[in-house]
């Protein structure tokens, strides 16, 4: 298995090249049993690969691969940050925080036809479709995400006890992002919601998400900017007005670093 440089890449494999080693992972990895067992450690902790299990890796996960059944096969999805980020903005924030506890998701025995048929639409997708692929694609992997979501336990209260002080703040913080970036791109604004400074939100962000709170949100707010540009009407300035740009000069130039494209770009 090649960790591969395409949006989304799909594969089969063994896993046998990877026996003892760190999986080479990109943004965002969806991992399915087919046939066979496994014993993959994760963040040093042993989870039991069996067919139709799936597991769902983040970048920054140390997995390894400790044992493998002689007949074992996978299923492999490698999603980049730009489309894991697509995927990421309709999904629910409970969602995140139950992945990075569990990895492991097991649908029941009567759902496995619906995650063969899913595997196979995914494939059809990358292979034939073209003109509207990446639409289809952001779709069809929020729809197993969203299928994820529905699946696991309610979490709440007694699921954040379980996290480190530090770790709170950080998924409380993403939490905020989700909540007030169509009005609030400052930093500092996150920092004083959860009452620390600016620089220790910046640190715990970091170690934690792998990422800088402005870049958290700057990508937040290109994501709900994409989202009106695709499925609104709206004009530029109405855009800028409603997340709280300056002009529509300013939301242009911002897009535009963000993105590398214009507004009128991505909207055609």
């Amino acid at each position: 298995m090649i960790k591969g440089k395409e949006i989304v890449s799909l594969g089969e494999s063994t896993l046998r090249e990877s026996l003892g080693y760190p999986l080479p992972l990109s943004y965002t990895n969806l991992i399915v049993c087919l046939k066979g067992s496994a014993v993959v450690n994760v963040d040093f902790k042993n989870y039991l690969l069996k067919p139709n299990d799936i597991m769902v890796l983040a970048e920054d996960s140390i997995t390894v691969v400790q044992r493998l059944s002689s007949d074992f096969s996978a299923f492999y999805c490698f999603v980049d940050k730009e489309m894991a980020s697509e995927v990421a903005y309709d999904l629910p924030n409970e969602l995140f925080l139950f992945l990075h506890q569990s990895p492991l998701c097991r649908p029941q025995p009567e759902q496995a036809i619906l995650l063969k048929m899913w595997i196979e639409q995914i494939k059809y997708i990358k292979a034939a479709c073209t003109l509207h692929q990446h639409t289809m694609l952001r779709n069809h992997l929020q729809n197993i995400f969203l299928y994820i979501a529905e699946a696991m336990p309610v979490t709440g209260i007694n699921t954040m006890r379980q996290y480190s002080h530090t770790e709170r703040l950080c998924w409380k913080f993403w939490d905020l992002v989700g909540k007030y970036s169509a009005e609030q791109r400052s930093v500092a604004f996150y920092a004083n919601k959860l009452n620390i400074t600016p620089f220790y939100l910046s640190q715990i962000i970091k170690d934690f998400l792998n990422d800088s709170p402005k870049g958290l949100i700057d990508r937040q707010v290109t994501l709900k900017i994409k989202a009106l540009l695709r499925s609104t009407d709206l004009s530029i300035k109405e855009i800028a007005y409603r997340l709280n740009f300056e002009d529509s000069s300013y939301l242009t130039r911002y897009f535009k670093k963000q993105t590398g494209m214009t507004l009128t770009q991505y909207r055609k």
